[in-house]
């Protein structure tokens, strides 16, 4: 199977939406290209004495919500580490500190709000690029190097929350794992970030 073209088993959406809880309203996910979450930890200056290892349904009833921070993340696949950010903004200053390591965003700010941004890539405290899919199939795009995982994944066709699923598409072909049930039940580590950390 060449994996730049495969498509998932179910839409990446309805999946979010079904396991998701609020993040339908609105989420920021990161993949990073990191099997070491504890260094990751550290780069991003959690409280240690946070951590909780937890479904998405604890973290909903956990978190305490905006203005709070926080991060639930864990292993997406060999080399690659997924978390759902709370309180953080595209090209963070928390995400410039990340290092030479690729990461990608997804970043939706809801219908009510400024909707879905585009699905940027980061390295290294810079953030090159835009590698949404192209509205039309070998169109034009920001990083001509992820062409390839684009293949019938056009943008634009009936709204945001299948451009959501599209954005998810990308990343499952780029990482090698697309979301499932088993993904969105799995267990992984909540810290909260302490006041003042990521506003340095």
């Amino acid at each position: 199977m060449n994996t730049k073209q495969a498509l998932p088993e179910a839409n990446q959406w309805a999946l979010l939406a079904e396991y998701g809880h609020w993040l339908d309203q609105g989420f920021h996910a990161l993949w990073i290209e990191s099997s070491d979450q504890e260094e990751l930890a550290r780069l991003l200056e959690v409280d240690p004495g946070s951590r909780l290892e937890c479904d998405l349904k604890t973290v909903f009833e956990t978190y305490e919500g905006l203005p709070h921070k926080a991060i639930w993340m864990g292993p997406h696949t060999s080399g690659w580490t997924h978390m759902f950010a709370f309180g953080m903004y595209s090209f963070h200053p928390a995400i410039r500190n990340l290092g030479k390591r690729r990461v990608f965003e997804i970043c939706y700010a809801g219908e009510v709000g400024e909707g879905l941004e585009p699905l940027y890539l980061n390295y290294d405290g810079e953030q090159l690029g835009d590698i949404s899919p192209p509205l039309v199939e070998g169109g034009p795009m920001d990083l001509a190097d992820y062409l390839p995982y684009t293949a019938g994944l056009e943008l634009g066709r009936t709204g945001t929350h299948w451009d959501v699923h599209l954005f998810f598409c990308m990343m499952g072909r780029i990482t090698g794992r697309f979301a499932d049930r088993e993904w969105w039940a799995s267990t992984r580590t909540f810290y909260s970030i302490p006041d003042g950390s990521w506003e340095k």
